[in-house]
């Protein structure tokens, strides 16, 4: 090609990128320099106000995305939680008023709620106890389930889903439902009852854990807030009545049937299931959730997609309703961080420049890794900025001020089978060792929508181990 031909091209190029009109559009729901809409605990009752709630120490527990591994491990914390005493017939467990998740993290924090939610349904007398509700209430079982496989399985096999706008994420949030939420559960236990004793079956509802200020209901769980990422503005998105309402939310899809605004009348009446979903809709495996808004005729349909993009740990959720609830003196945050990254690495054993398909792969996830090598420094100064005691619950606690060299090569099966008895006979007295060999076992399960036996129980005890020796600066919240 010519020089007079390249430059005649480009001319070309030039003029045809040129807009003869700009079409302006000042409707946009959050102008530029705006602040993104944030949950507000003023509009509602305070989870402080639970009976035999300490009142002075306000407790949110962030747990990150990760999957089946944050899920698993989230629950581990929990229950290690719940075996440190607080006060007389209190626990830590009991102190957390604020549960904010994303993505895999959420199932942990909805099989908690949703056990809270049980004991009351069914009416049990007893001291309730996550213990019990893991090991033989069936959260066990639920956290170890394949969410993804049998859901595509169905929606293939699903001609509904091929004619209406209903996809395999619509199947996923129903199994979420059925399963972390309890739907299948309660009616069960409902069938054992006499017809005219059975309680009305329904979803898990944002109504059942945000109490609104005039209501007059008593205050019964803790706050659980699922956190999802706006599609097209990339800002978050947290599952709370107030904030669902700030969206005028119209519409939505729940156990694959579609409701319309003249079904919806209360943003309370919202299913939890639906917020679950949306904030684990991993990108390209998941589809988006579809909500409608009546903010705006024409653009109605706010897409959401997984809530790690914004936020994968939900701090700032948690951060937001510590801050707008007047009632603690003291207030504490717990971070659970479920990344299985480790330490990125600064240098590279090849010399060549990495190439285009690497890079472009490389730019889709690099704020992901750039807030990833800041997080913690980040976390800290937050923390400062709202006078939040911060609290870190992950992986690099197992290996935090251990120097010791881990083998050069693990056997995945040998030492996860031999680590998990040690850690079940003797939770306080692992060897630096085998804490840097669990460190890397626990990076080595991946993140997915399903975990074998054998890595949930890892989770579990390494949860457990995490608590453990954060057992002083937790305590110390308290005094």
């Amino acid at each position: 090609m010519s020089h007079n031909s390249l430059y005649l091209l480009l001319v070309i190029l030039l003029l045809s990128s040129c807009n003869r009109y700009i079409h302006t559009n000042r409707s946009s729901f959050i102008q530029q320099g705006a602040d993104i809409p944030t949950p507000d605990v003023s509009h509602y009752k305070s989870p402080q106000l639970r009976e035999g709630q300490n009142a002075d120490v306000g407790v949110a527990i962030a747990i990150s995305g990760g999957g089946a591994r944050a899920a698993n491990f989230g629950m581990g914390i929990l229950l290690a939680l719940e075996e440190l005493g607080v006060a007389e017939q209190s626990n830590v467990l009991n102190e957390i008023d604020y549960l904010s998740s994303v993505s895999g993290g959420g199932f942990a924090a909805g099989a908690y709620v949703n056990a809270l939610h049980f004991h009351r349904y069914t009416k049990d007398t007893s001291t309730f106890s996550l213990r019990q509700a893991y090991y033989q209430g069936g959260i066990r079982e639920d956290l170890n389930r394949s969410y993804l496989t049998p859901v595509i399985a169905g929606w293939l096999a699903s001609p509904k889903a091929w004619v209406t706008h209903l996809d395999e994420g619509d199947a996923l949030e129903k199994s979420i439902d059925n399963h972390v939420l309890g739907y299948l559960k309660r009616r069960q236990h409902n069938l054992s009852l006499k017809q005219k004793d059975r309680p009305e079956m329904s979803s898990l509802k944002l109504g059942d854990v945000f109490v609104a200020r005039e209501d007059e209901r008593p205050v019964l769980y803790p706050m659980f807030v699922a956190n999802a990422t706006n599609y097209h503005s990339m800002a978050i998105v947290p599952f709370t009545p107030d904030i669902m309402e700030c969206y005028q939310i119209s519409g939505y899809s729940h156990r694959r049937k579609r409701y319309h605004d003249d079904e919806i009348d209360d943003p309370y009446d919202i299913p939890l299931a639906i917020g679950l979903k949306a904030s684990g809709s991993f990108p390209v495996a998941i589809s988006n959730t579809t909500m409608e808004s009546a903010y705006d005729e024409k653009e109605c349909f706010l897409h959401l997609t997984d809530g790690g993009i914004a936020d994968n740990i939900g701090y700032k959720t948690a951060l937001e309703l510590l801050d707008t609830d007047p009632i603690p003196r003291k207030k504490a945050l717990f971070i659970v961080d479920a990344d299985n990254w480790g330490t990125r690495p600064t240098f590279s054993n090849k010399e060549g420049a990495a190439s285009s398909i690497k890079m472009a792969t490389k730019l889709t996830f690099s704020s992901l890794e750039t807030r990833y090598v800041l997080l913690r420094k980040e976390l800290k100064e937050t923390c400062d900025l709202y006078d939040v005691q911060p609290v870190f619950f992950g992986f690099q606690e197992l290996i935090k001020d251990n120097y010791a060299t881990p083998p050069a090569k693990i056997h995945v099966k040998k030492e996860t089978t031999r680590l998990l008895q040690l850690l079940r006979d003797d939770l306080s007295n692992i060897s630096k060792v085998d804490l840097q060999i669990l460190y890397e076992l626990c990076l080595n399960v991946a993140t997915k929508y399903s975990i074998t036996l054998e890595e949930q129980e890892l989770m579990i005890w390494a949860g457990r181990k995490v608590v453990d020796m954060q057992q002083e600066e937790i305590l110390k919240l308290f005094e």
